[in-house]
Parts: C-alpha cells; sequence; structure tokens
C-alpha cells in the first residue's frame, strides 16, 4: 500500500471525525456505541486543526486520509482556549443526559460537561498529542514517522517534551509508545498517561 504524509488542512475535517469514530473503542470501531458519529472527534481530534494545525499530520492512502496524529505544545494554553473557546459550543450539542448508549459515550459527554484539567507534569511534558490509524495502515511503520514528523515540529514551536494517555487495556499502543522512548508518568482511572522529554 502507497502511504503519504503531509500537513493537515481544514479540508480533511470530514476524514478526521471519521478516522476518530473507527478508532475510538481503544483503536478499534466505536460506531455501535455513540449515537452522535461525530462526537469523539470534536474532543478528541478536529479542535487540534482549529488551535495548532502546524502540529497536525495525516496519513493518505490514493490521496484519502486514513490517519492522523494531532497535537499542541502547550497543553495549559489549550486547556484554556478549550474551556473558553470550544467547549462552550460543543457543551450545547452534547447536554448532560440522563442515559447513554454505553459506558464509552457516558465518558465523552462527561468530559465535554467539564471543564479540561492539568497534569502534574506539564512542566516536563508541557505538550500532548493524539494518533489514530485505521486498520488498513497499521503495522507498516506509519505510526513511527508520524510521531518524528510531530516531534521534529513540536521542537521547532519551543516545546521539551509530550505526553499522552493511552487506555490501560490497550496494550499494542503502549508497547508501542515505550519502543518510541516514552516513559511511564503516571495511572489514572483506566488510563495510563505516557511522555517523553527532548
Amino acid at each position: 500500500m502507497e502511504w503519504q504524509i503531509r500537513p493537515a488542512s481544514l479540508a480533511d475535517l470530514p476524514y478526521i471525525y471519521h478516522i476518530c469514530l473507527k478508532t475510538g473503542l481503544s483503536g478499534k470501531d466505536a460506531s455501535d456505541f455513540v449515537q452522535d458519529p461525530y462526537i469523539l472527534g470534536q474532543y478528541f481530534a478536529v479542535p487540534y486543526l482549529h488551535f495548532e494545525i502546524d502540529l497536525c499530520f495525516v496519513v493518505t492512502n490514493d490521496h484519502i486520509p486514513v490517519g492522523y496524529i494531532v497535537g499542541v505544545s502547550n497543553t495549559e494554553a489549550f486547556n484554556t482556549w478549550m474551556n473558553n473557546r470550544w467547549l462552550p459550543k460543543i457543551q450545547l450539542l452534547y447536554p448532560a443526559a440522563e442515559t447513554y448508549k454505553s459506558d464509552l459515550e457516558k465518558f465523552v459527554y462527561g468530559i465535554i460537561n467539564r471543564e479540561c484539567i492539568l497534569q502534574d507534569f506539564l512542566q516536563g511534558y508541557p505538550g500532548h498529542l493524539h494518533i489514530d490509524l485505521l486498520p488498513q495502515i497499521q503495522g507498516q511503520g506509519v505510526g513511527r514517522k508520524l510521531l518524528e514528523k510531530f516531534i521534529f515540529q513540536l521542537k521547532k514551536n519551543g516545546s521539551v517534551g509530550v505526553h499522552l494517555s493511552v487506555g490501560e487495556k490497550n496494550s499494542g499502543a503502549i508497547k508501542f509508545y515505550e519502543k518510541c522512548g516514552f516513559l511511564h508518568l503516571k495511572r489514572q482511572s483506566a488510563a495510563i498517561f505516557m511522555g517523553i522529554k527532548f
């Protein structure tokens, strides 16, 4: 399969939403677990293209996006923007409900309807990122190439480190980040925070 990595653009947004949904359950398809197919992308992917698009890249196959990496160089500034500018609009679409289709949907509604919180390790790992790849592009070294591009740009933007969170049951992703040099920073609920300094 021929694939290429290029900077993301706002024209990629429909594909970003789709990829986020199809990988939203610890790398597996979340379509059957949420009522709104856009809800995961509204929090975990699309805001990044509006905040710091030069840190967002897509991998394409025959010009169609099949994966992405998105992130920010300054999580504290991003969280302030999310809390003041992005989330108030998204909360109008997803007010808290009495019943949910799944635990995943309940979790996403919960984080949308509260302020983003800061972690205690941000001084050493101020940036953060999300990577999602559709199954047909996995296992081909794409994730590592995306990460290399992202970190190169992150350094140019003046960041000294980056972190991410991964579900504790997503053993494949945890092993991948360990091989890329990420350290375990913190365990919180069912998530593991990992980070790397430059």
